[in-house]
């Protein structure tokens, strides 16, 4: 009997211990499987033009989970032999903490929502970074056509991902990742513009089309008054990784990555001075530089 009970305080104990360890890597593992299995990105981030730094910073993120897995490793590493020894001097003193046992389950509970919602978050941070990554590559072609590029301009509680400032006028350029499923047909690396809408293989969307000209108004506005050169900001939305099929006349550039730095150079409303676009990139320098001025 004594041989029984030490075997079931000794399953009781090992078990707690594993499903506590279970509760925040088995969510972890589900999602990645079901995100290989059912989305990729859009583009192959190894094929892209390389920008500053992006060899250090794929070498700081790989560190940092590194980082951050060995120190969940010790900390179960240390804690779970006591709490080993504690649920079997509970058991074997037959009073086993049933309250403890509900508050640490709840803990559990609310440590799995939290990864599954931040995973959830995290895939749409990677695929954004990604669609930006491809774009700013492109751009770079630009700049030896007389271009003046920025990134990640912080606006009114937005921001404008990039701006491409040249002869032909001010571009304000939004970019959409979009996940491809594995789900969908062979055409699914094919996106359509048809009567204001775009069109995916399992979805249809209009916002980015609003976004995209609520953010070059917006640009228009900022910049006439900074910088004193009467502008309008053209919307241009991209999309890395699609293969864009127009089959209504859209209002702006709805472009793939690839297509920026031939069709920008087509494409403007005015004809800017050297002058005139030194004094818009000064505007836009500054605010990359001290944010978004007081209110």
């Amino acid at each position: 009997m004594d041989t029984m009970s030490e075997l079931w305080s000794f399953s009781i104990s090992v078990g707690v211990v594993i499903v506590a360890l279970s509760a925040t890597l088995a969510p972890m593992y589900i999602l990645i499987r079901q995100r290989e299995k059912n989305l990729r990105l859009p583009i192959d981030r190894e094929q892209l033009l390389r920008l500053p730094g992006y060899g250090l910073q794929e070498e700081l993120r790989d560190k940092q989970f590194a980082i951050l897995g060995y120190l969940v490793f010790g900390l179960y590493i240390v804690l779970s032999p006591f709490a080993f020894v504690s649920i079997q001097t509970h058991i074997k003193a037959g009073n086993f903490p049933y309250l403890l046992c509900i508050t640490a389950i709840s803990g559990l509970l609310f440590v799995a929502f939290k990864t599954v919602r931040n995973f959830n978050q995290l895939t749409k941070l990677r695929l954004g970074h990604a669609a930006e990554l491809a774009t700013a590559a492109e751009l770079m072609l630009l700049q030896a056509q007389g271009y003046q590029i920025f990134h990640d301009i912080q606006a009114d509680k937005f921001n404008i991902d990039h701006l491409a400032i040249g002869p032909n006028g001010v571009f304000a350029i939004e970019t959409k990742g979009r996940h491809k499923r594995t789900e969908d047909s062979k055409e699914s690396h094919k996106m359509a513009f048809k009567d204001g809408k775009l069109v995916f293989p399992s979805w249809t969307e209009s916002d980015p089309i609003d976004q995209a000209v609520r953010q070059a108004k917006w640009a228009t506005q900022w910049l006439s008054k900074a910088s004193g050169v009467n502008i309008t900001a053209v919307p241009v939305l991209v999309f890395p990784g699609w293969y864009i099929n127009l089959q209504s006349r859209p209002p702006f550039p709805i472009l793939n990555h690839k297509q920026l730095a031939t069709t920008l150079p087509r494409s403007g409303n005015t004809q800017l001075s050297q002058e005139q676009i030194n004094a818009i990139c000064y505007q836009v320098a500054q605010r990359s530089v001290q944010g978004p001025p007081p209110k």
